[in-house]
């Protein structure tokens, strides 16, 4: 009688759907909003190329593809990859992968279904994808190659005031620009993110120091 190893399992969690199970063969498992990926989670939190699932000759690994809004592991952000074991938890997006590796001698049950909440905003940008989205709309058309680095630049610095300097740094990869061209950018970027551009609530100047990005509007 030929004897195989167990396959490990990966058990797929989302509240809007029931649970997933599925055995872990390939040494490679790829996950992501793209169609092509193994495991597609549509959730705009979720970049195109997110993360793989990982076998080597030393176990199992999840590694981050550099996403946008990043991969956790058991509630924490991964900055690379992760060496996996049974019952681990990552999360994409809203969605929960389980890794039970049938081998490993750990007791107890499997952790009860919680999906952490995902980061609140009311704009998500997936650099990957350069998509934009406002209160759950995608952007559309999209924005120009100009007006999506400027708004991810200000997205990146998380709420924190950027000089007209950094983004001419940034932007133009200049030291010195003319700032009426940053301003002429942020109007055009306004028009298109803002209810009302006259009174913006999410792209706001701080007179004498730059811009900043709320990503939560009030209204």
């Amino acid at each position: 009688m030929i004897h195989t190893n167990p396959v490990p399992m990966l058990r797929i969690r989302h509240p809007d759907i029931s649970e997933v199970q599925i055995e872990w063969h390939r040494e490679v498992i790829t996950i992501g909003r793209d169609q092509q990926n193994d495991i597609v989670i549509t959730h705009p939190l979720a970049s195109r190329r997110h993360a793989t699932l990982e076998h080597d000759t030393h176990g199992y690994l999840v590694r981050d593809l550099k996403s946008t809004n990043g991969t956790f592991v058991n509630g924490q952000v991964i900055s690379d990859m992760m060496r996996l074991n049974s019952q681990d938890v990552i999360l994409v997006g809203a969605t929960e992968i389980v890794f039970v590796d049938p081998e490993a001698t750990q007791k107890g049950e499997l952790p009860n279904f919680s999906v952490r909440k995902p980061p609140e905003g009311d704009i998500i940008i997936d650099d990957g994808a350069k998509t934009v989205h406002i209160k759950g709309a995608l952007l559309d058309p999209p924005l120009t190659v100009k007006e999506f680095q400027l708004l991810h630049l200000l997205y990146r610095r998380n709420g924190n005031v950027v000089s007209k300097e950094d983004i001419a740094k940034d932007i133009w990869d200049y030291e010195v620009y003319d700032f009426n061209a940053i301003d002429a950018l942020v109007y055009r970027v306004r028009q298109r993110i803002e209810v009302d551009p006259a009174q913006p609530k999410f792209l706001v100047t701080v007179r004498g120091f730059g811009y900043k990005l709320i990503i939560n509007s009030d209204s």
